[in-house]
């Protein structure tokens, strides 16, 4: 994904929820929908990414531990 190449898109959506992504860019974006939807999508993003790593450490229970370890021995290795 190339950061700051902008497309252009359009939506079909109901009036109600028009109103209300204006209203909800009005409060957190000055009114800028485009701008509310884009960080709408990286917060999902940004969960999705937790929720995956989340997934991981809970499938690899000992990787922190491990991890801990042999950072300790590294450490140990250079006193």
């Amino acid at each position: 994904m190339l950061l700051g190449v902008k497309q252009k898109m359009s939506l079909s959506l109901e009036q109600q929820h028009v109103r209300h992504l204006q209203r909800c860019a009005q409060r957190s974006t000055n009114g800028n929908v485009s701008a509310y939807i884009e960080r709408l999508l990286a917060e999902d993003e940004l969960r999705q990414a937790v929720t995956t790593a989340a997934r991981w450490y809970a499938a690899h229970p000992h990787y922190a531990q491990d991890s801990a370890a042999e950072a300790q021995a590294a450490l140990g290795e250079t006193a």
